[in-house]
């Protein structure tokens, strides 16, 4: 209080303090500047009031939903209890996308976890062939993992333990996105190109307040 009398923003009137005309011009103009940064904003927002979704189950138009991240996708489901919710817009069938709007809540998502699976280096210009033990440890994981690979030497190496890669472009970023999604990915990668991802995925951690967890492992 003695800061702001001192300066002429306040002054004592029968023992109270009470704004000066100062101190009123300078509330005035703050409020002003809170307004003007106020619909600035409101009109740079986007405010999302309805999304798309697959449908759970059969739905009919206005039956409430709860959503759901599975598998990478968002799911409309009923008579499950979620932290987002909505309405259906229109009716539909199992695996159909259905329009949900009404939208409150946040979807519940748990990033996946990456592991980086780092392919042993060429020998003679040729890619090596992995260990019985390396192939039966990718083939486990990408039981309940999708499969990114970075470049032909992946590719090469999916071809030998016998798994169809889910990314096979912008690997980086697309095992970045699905592990967002909540889905786990294993990344085929150069041992040389490792620390790539590793920056890529600091990178995206850093703006995520639930963060990727990640493993490297060598397959040779």
């Amino acid at each position: 209080m003695r800061r702001l009398t001192d300066e002429g923003l306040l002054h004592v009137v029968d023992g109270e303090y009470r704004a000066t005309r100062k101190g009123v011009d300078l509330l005035q103009s703050q409020f002003r500047e809170l307004r003007t940064f106020v619909e600035r904003a409101g009109r740079t927002m986007a405010f999302v009031e309805t999304t798309n979704a697959l449908a759970g189950e059969a739905v009919r138009r206005g039956e409430p939903v709860g959503l759901f991240m599975e598998s990478g996708a968002l799911v409309a489901r009923q008579g499950r209890t979620s932290p987002s919710t909505g309405i259906a817009v229109h009716d539909a069938s199992k695996g159909e996308v259905l329009a949900v709007r009404d939208l409150e809540g946040i979807v519940a998502l748990r990033p996946g976890r990456i592991t980086i699976a780092r392919l042993p280096a060429a020998r003679d210009g040729r890619p090596r062939v992995l260990s019985a033990a390396a192939m039966r440890r990718i083939a486990g994981l990408a039981r309940t993992a999708a499969v990114a690979v970075l470049d032909v030497s992946g590719l090469f190496a999916t071809r030998q333990i016998g798994v169809r890669p889910r990314i096979e472009f912008a690997a980086i970023p697309g095992a970045i996105e699905a592990a967002e999604r909540g889905v786990d990915v294993v990344l085929l990668i150069p041992d040389d190109r490792a620390a790539e991802i590793l920056l890529a995925i600091e990178a995206a951690n850093a703006r995520l307040e639930d963060k990727i967890p990640f493993e490297s492992i060598a397959l040779g």
